[in-house]
């Protein structure tokens, strides 16, 4: 389960890089990179949607959802340039 969880996690945030939108860096003092990489894992699952006629064939994340996400967790998030 945790081999499937990471390859889908890769999967969505390689194609995340390949979106329009700049990647956000979520800062919040005293979390480590460790929790961090949990904590945007964990609100990037929670973003997915595999909904409508796409079903499995296409992951997409909602990015907004993302970083409420992040922001109800105390992180702050900023637009890497």
């Amino acid at each position: 389960m945790r081999i499937i969880t990471t390859l889908l996690l890769t999967a969505v945030l390689v194609g995340g890089c390949a979106s329009t939108r700049e990647a956000a860096i979520y800062e919040k003092p005293g979390v480590d990179d460790q929790q961090k990489r949990a904590d945007a894992a964990a609100c990037t699952r929670a973003a997915l949607d595999t909904a409508g006629q796409r079903g499995a064939a296409f992951l997409a994340v909602d990015r907004d959802t993302v970083d409420d996400c992040m922001r109800a967790r105390g992180y702050s998030a900023a637009t890497h340039k």
